[in-house]
């Protein structure tokens, strides 16, 4: 089974794959979508390789967990906009929220 962090590595290159996407099908949000998908690879990165890391003072589970926790209240402004997608972002903003007070609290933990 995958560590909390390692969910947490997954969640954030699949949000960052779905900026891209995003910004790809809307030119004036491409800008911000690229901003967004580059600072989620980045935090995908750190984690990975070193899930207890910190990143001047502050644990990279806390700052992957936070970035996960704004996903699911992104995912839930487009579900609230978007009726064809809402049953599905608001799935991806459950799961990112859950995971992202897991690798919060235990980057280690197993997902039971």
């Amino acid at each position: 089974m995958p560590t909390h962090a390692e969910l947490s590595v997954r969640l954030l290159n699949d949000a960052s794959d779905f900026f891209i996407a995003l910004g790809e099908n809307n030119e004036p949000l491409r800008a911000q979508m690229e901003e967004n998908a580059t600072v989620f690879t980045q935090m995908a990165s750190l984690l990975e390789q070193d899930p207890q890391g910190e990143l001047n003072g502050s644990p990279y589970s806390q700052l992957a967990g936070k970035l996960l926790q704004d996903a699911s209240g992104f995912f839930r402004s487009l579900a609230e906009q978007n009726e064809p997608l809402k049953e599905q972002m608001e799935e991806n903003a459950n799961v990112y929220e859950q995971i992202g007070g897991l690798v919060m609290n235990d980057p280690l933990g197993i997902l039971d």
